[in-house]
This record gives C-alpha cells, structure tokens and sequence, in this order.
C-alpha cells in the first residue's frame, strides 16, 4: 500500500513539472525572444561595433541593403 503511494507521488510530481516546462517557471529575462535587430542594438551599446557596422547592419537586416556574394570557383 505504502509503495502505491509512494508511486502516485512521484507520478503527480512529473506530471506537474511537465506542465509547467512550457514557462512558468522561467524568469523574465529567459523567456524574452531576441530579434536580430535586438541584437544588433545591444552589440551597438555594449561597443562590440562600430557606428558605420552599425547602420550598414541595420540596412541589411531591414532589407533596404542588398548583398552580393560572388563565389571563387
């Protein structure tokens, strides 16, 4: 009887940790998605680039920049 018991708990907790793996455990700064241009804005303000990476990034990833990419053979 004991080890039913002891079964039922552990079932009930796996269940309960299962359901809450979706997000409501997480903290605020684990479940914020990042976009690229977010990105792009930290590394700015963190220093890791350039004023003139900067814009030319930010043209890019809003699709006013066009890329060529020419491939040696």
């Amino acid at each position: 009887m004991m080890f039913g018991l002891i079964i039922l708990v552990f079932v009930a907790y796996y269940f309960f940790n299962s359901s809450n793996a979706g997000g409501a455990c997480r903290t605020n700064h684990e479940s914020q998605l990042h976009t690229p241009m977010d990105i792009l804005n930290d590394r700015y303000a963190r220093g890791e680039i350039n004023s003139e990476d900067y814009h030319e990034r930010k043209q890019e990833l809003s699709g006013q920049k066009q890329t060529i990419s020419i491939k040696k053979l």
